[in-house]
């Protein structure tokens, strides 16, 4: 009796120091940042908040409702932009069936829209977008705003094509996009920054002209605030000719004497585009031509003035510049 006695309390010490050593375990635990066995859940990690519908006004003054989530965008011309941001369109601009080729290489395979006259909405219906960006009024000549916004929501960009900078940044914002196109457009400019300055350490201070060959009616410049013209001259620094009056004019190929004092001549190729007057005496007689100071470049971005396109303008003349 006795005996049994002992082995119960015995037993009862047992069970009292387990339940006390199991206490300061889980007090220990506490202690050091993990929570008891029995009290830890598990934490569900918030879903991402979808982006929220937008109401913006455009160009001609509508209050646009741009969808939260973009995933079917036609932009046309606005392509270079667009790939700057990171963008593909579901369907791209085009001049006689040709896209600009110089973007081909991200937007290779993407279906091009008929441009002659304008965007037409019974094309632009067919690739079912779900969001419309027109660059300026002029690209809906074949319909009307209210055409185009039946389709899908139509948002114009601009009253001012040749703002490329403002431009891009709107598209950033329409498309969400703003972050990118300030870092797309802060990396042309330092681009160009440094360009500028290993041109001018490399030819000094020297006159150019981005020359366009027009077979017998002469040929054309481009003045300082159309296209390309743009960066060569207010961007690059290169000096204009004194044959250089307007943005786009047309020379008779009498005045080609009066290039001589022309440093370097850029001249427009590519598909259609007519060969320089190189048969021409004349032609022949100019300082540029006599030292070799003359290079071919592509229409397809040099006939452009965007983020992209001004990039591989910049390539160019360091290839052909600076050795």
């Amino acid at each position: 009796m006795i005996q049994a006695r002992k082995l119960v309390n015995f037993t009862a010490v047992l069970l009292v120091s387990s339940l006390f050593l199991a206490g300061c375990g889980a007090s220990t635990d506490t202690k050091n940042g993990a929570a008891p066995a029995s009290t830890t859940q598990a934490t569900a990690t918030p879903a991402a908040k979808a982006p929220q519908e937008r109401v913006l006004k455009d160009a001609m003054g509508h209050e646009v409702k741009i969808p939260g989530e973009v995933k079917r965008v036609i932009a046309p011309f606005l392509e270079d932009g667009l790939t700057a941001i990171g963008i593909k369109p579901v369907a791209q601009w085009s001049a006689a069936g040709e896209p600009q080729q110089y973007l081909q290489n991200v937007l290779n395979g993407v279906p091009v829209l008929a441009m002659e006259g304008g965007l037409k909405p019974e094309q632009t219906l067919s690739h079912n977008p779900d969001l419309i960006i027109l660059a300026a009024p002029t690209y809906m000549k074949n319909g009307t705003y209210e055409d185009f916004s039946k389709i899908a929501p139509t948002f114009v960009l601009s009253n001012d094509e040749t703002d490329w900078r403002g431009n891009v940044a709107k598209l950033g914002e329409v498309l969400g996009k703003s972050k990118e196109a300030e870092q797309a457009i802060k990396k042309y400019d330092e681009k160009l920054a440094a360009s500028k300055d290993k041109i001018r350490t490399a030819v000094g201070d020297k006159s150019a002209v981005l020359f366009q060959s027009a077979n017998e009616k002469g040929f054309k410049l481009f003045g300082a605030n159309f296209y390309s013209g743009k960066l060569l001259y207010q961007g690059f620094g290169f000096k204009q000719p004194k044959l250089l009056k307007g943005d786009y004019d047309t020379y008779s190929l009498e005045t080609l004497a009066q290039l001589d004092d022309v440093d370097y001549i850029f001249f427009l190729s590519g598909k259609g585009r007519a060969k320089p007057p190189v048969d021409n005496p004349l032609w022949q007689q100019l300082p540029a031509v006599k030292q070799g100071h003359v290079y071919e470049v592509d229409s397809g971005h040099w006939f452009n003035q965007n983020v992209v396109a001004n990039q591989l303008i910049i390539d160019d003349v360091l290839r052909n510049l600076v050795k």
